[in-house]
């Protein structure tokens, strides 16, 4: 299989696959028994990977090509097994990962996270359980094939006919299961196992108790819980007693959803796994970054980030409800009332600024750089009177010069590279009316800073006065509610 390869982990042969880039956060993904890294599908991989994330897919012993032992004859324990995903990540240079286990190999990787904590960024347990006696047990059906059905290892296409047998107890109620898809992959499972024999039976008789190293131990990582709804082996109170288990994390049921995540819930799957592993949307925020100005784009991560919020892959960026405090300070401070007067907010985000200067009685109007963003803060605010428009500080509209008795300027131009910062702080000094005033807030660097982050110098601020416009106060404030977040606040007006 193209790019697939072998290498050497925790002193057995294992074959894995890798996509995207490694400098991004690495997911490791870990099947269950009897199965090979085949089902994790290239395009699930491939989602991931272009989510900005390293994905790495292996095959576990006695799936695929690694390593295998004669059939009923393992010689290994699940916490082998647990021990050769930390082994890949060795092999492959990687300090940490966030892995994903899919039913048995939930313990697999929540074992991992307790042998090698240090190792482990996050757990994403999928389909599987805490094998409490008090949980609901498997469906009857699928008891009955797996007791019924022995595959001949010796005959491949009954050993395929038992597979698609198998994924359709697995799909269980759901309207998912796609017969055709699973022979298909099935076909190439078996026609690339080493040793099928041993894959249907070896996971089925392993040692799969705790060893006595992780007694007491409680798992630190952060946990993602993903389960289908109509899951037959593992019924969804299996994932609730999970989510008990492990306090703080998080359910995600897949709807209509059997033992498996057929591509039909990827749109939900892939995003809720993205977002569990990104860090925090500033952390994402980093990443796009980097990758915008490598292509020479200074201003296109905006929707990118805004995006990846919309679609769930990382938590809402600059999701405020309310307005900045030191806005509403300096607002409150003055009793400023807008009435028959103009306002722009600029880069306004989802809003919060753009509606606590509306109702100051300002007719407003907020505009961002992204699409995204102006379409979610009119939803937001499906009953407001700002005008949210789409446009760029570098070129705005030429009729919004001279043309608002307030401009709001919060964290924007900081959001730019130094070498662009000049031309957007123009840009919004020109929009400021004769006898208007401009309100800035921005994080504060020395002279000598170097971004990225880019917050402004004294003179960066001090040069919103150039257009024209004189320095009323200038000051470096504590936000208010937030003793260690110290910023520059500053208020100009223009001459008339």
């Amino acid at each position: 299989m193209p790019g697939e390869h072998m290498l050497k982990a925790n002193g057995i042969d294992l074959c894995v696959q890798q996509f995207g880039d490694a400098a991004h956060p690495t997911i490791l993904l870990v099947h269950g028994a009897s199965a090979s890294m085949l089902w994790w599908p290239e395009e699930f991989c491939e989602r991931l990977a272009n989510g900005r994330r390293h994905v790495v897919r292996f095959d576990n012993r006695d799936t695929g090509r690694s390593t295998s032992y004669p059939p009923g004859e393992p010689r290994y324990a699940m916490a082998d097994m647990a021990r050769d995903a930390i082994g890949v990540l060795d092999a492959l240079g990687i300090a940490d990962a966030h892995l994903v286990g899919r039913s048995m190999a939930g313990g697999i990787v929540s074992l991992a996270a307790l042998l090698h904590p240090q190792r482990v960024a996050s757990l994403t347990l999928v389909s599987t359980t805490t094998g409490g006696q008090d949980l609901p047990g498997m469906a009857p059906e699928f008891l009955e094939y797996t007791a019924s059905r022995r595959p001949d290892p010796s005959d491949a296409d009954d050993v395929v006919d038992f597979i698609v047998g198998l994924t359709r107890q697995y799909a269980g109620d759901s309207p998912y299961f796609d017969a055709d898809a699973m022979r298909r992959l099935a076909e190439r499972d078996v026609a690339r196992a080493d040793n099928i024999a041993s894959t249907l039976v070896n996971h089925f008789v392993i040692d799969v108790g705790m060893p006595e190293e992780v007694a007491g131990r409680a798992v630190e990582a952060p946990v993602l819980i993903v389960h289908g709804e109509l899951d037959p082996v593992f019924p969804l109170p299996h994932a609730e007693a999970t989510r008990r288990r492990y306090p703080g994390s998080e359910l995600v049921v897949l709807p209509r959803t059997g033992h498996d995540v057929p591509p039909q819930t990827w749109d939900i799957a892939v995003p809720a796994l993205l977002r569990h592993t990104s860090g925090g949307w500033e952390a994402e925020e980093d990443r796009i970054i980097s990758a915008a100005l490598d292509a020479g784009d200074a201003v296109g991560w905006f929707e990118t980030l805004y995006q990846a919020g919309a679609e769930g892959s990382v938590n809402m960026p600059w999701s405020r409800s309310d307005a900045h405090p030191l806005l509403a300070d300096w607002a409150d401070g003055r009793e400023r009332e807008g009435a028959g007067r103009s306002a722009m907010v600029v880069g306004c985000g989802l809003g919060a600024d753009a509606e606590f200067v509306s109702r100051l009685g300002f007719d407003t109007t907020a505009f961002d750089v992204s699409p995204t963003a102006v379409r979610v803060a009119r939803q937001r605010h499906d009953d407001s009177t700002v005008s949210y428009t789409v446009a760029d500080l570098l070129q705005p509209p030429a009729n919004w010069e001279g043309a608002f008795d307030l401009v709001v300027e919060i964290i924007t131009v900081q959001a730019l590279p130094r070498s662009l910062r000049p031309q957007a702080i123009a840009n919004v000094a020109r929009m400021v009316a004769p006898g208007g005033t401009l309100f800035v807030v921005a994080a504060i660097a020395g002279e000598d800073a170097t971004p990225p982050p880019w917050p402004l110098t004294r003179s960066e601020v001090e040069s919103f006065a150039d257009g024209g416009l004189e320095i009323v106060g200038l000051e470096s404030t504590t936000v208010p509610g937030k003793p260690q977040d110290v910023r520059w606040r500053a208020e100009f007006r223009r001459p008339g």
